[in-house]
């Protein structure tokens, strides 16, 4: 089996869209899944024409200007994800990767494609979006004060009730650790609390003090471990309500 018969059957057997163009960007061999995507009945059609026969004007010139970096100085592009909308007006998200095409002499004489649909991850994204929206939205409509740790202690999300309540702004937290942020002693006494929580993945709770901007206050608390997909332990998470104004109070 030759190697023309090869890269045929590589080609037609790929779920990808395949491509070869020459330096004026002109097609002079695809593959039948990306003749699909283009609208033809057969990948032979494609030859000759450039991505302004199948895309818009403007999009079809700016993949020809990225294209000229690959012909004038052979770096290749790699992953790059695209909204193509074609001329029926119908959007495809696609990642591709673009690598120069040389002859026997070692000079680029074109170049060589691979676009992968990936409306699917696309979507996938789209409703992990949706659901941290809806999720956020729900946390700060809560009236409790709710964060959450990474394993080092360090703060990656603090919802508005805490911030209020301590007088401080996301960005005052986000990074920071405990040690940042409350006096020394409560400090240690809460990386004390987030090891044992992260330690032994149980959940914490107690009635402990608390400094806000203004006073020391009593607060329950509670802490769970976070866990990240595979099921390992990434931080602590906690939440807590007031239960007096001040600890004199009582």
């Amino acid at each position: 089996m030759n190697s023309t018969t090869l890269l045929t059957h590589l080609m037609d057997t790929l779920s990808d869209g395949v491509f070869f163009k020459d330096r004026k960007g002109r097609f002079f061999r695809i593959n039948g899944v990306l003749a699909s995507w283009f609208g033809l009945g057969h990948p032979d059609e494609a030859r000759g024409k450039s991505d302004a026969d199948f895309y818009p004007k403007e999009f079809a010139r700016a993949l020809r200007e990225s294209e000229a970096v690959i012909l004038d100085r052979g770096i290749p592009v790699v992953d790059q994800e695209e909204k193509v909308v074609g001329r029926d007006g119908k959007a495809r998200w696609i990642s591709t990767t673009k690598v120069p095409v040389r002859d026997p002499k070692g000079k680029i004489s074109g170049i060589l494609g691979i676009s992968r649909d990936i409306r699917g991850l696309k979507s996938a994204e789209e409703k992990t979006r949706d659901s941290e929206a809806i999720y956020r939205s729900l946390i700060e409509a809560l009236p409790q004060a709710i964060f959450r740790k990474d394993r080092d202690g360090r703060y990656v999300y603090v919802n508005q009730r805490l911030c209020e309540l301590v007088g401080l702004t996301p960005g005052d937290f986000l990074g920071k650790t405990d040690f940042d942020t409350n006096p020394k002693d409560l400090a240690a006494k809460y990386r004390r609390d987030d090891k044992l929580v992260m330690t032994h993945e149980k959940i914490f709770e107690a009635v402990e003090p608390f400094k806000t901007k203004d006073r020391l206050i009593k607060i329950r608390v509670f802490k769970t471990p976070v866990y990240d997909a595979r099921g390992r332990v990434v931080g602590v998470q906690g939440i807590f309500s007031r239960l007096s104004e001040s600890i004199h109070a009582e």
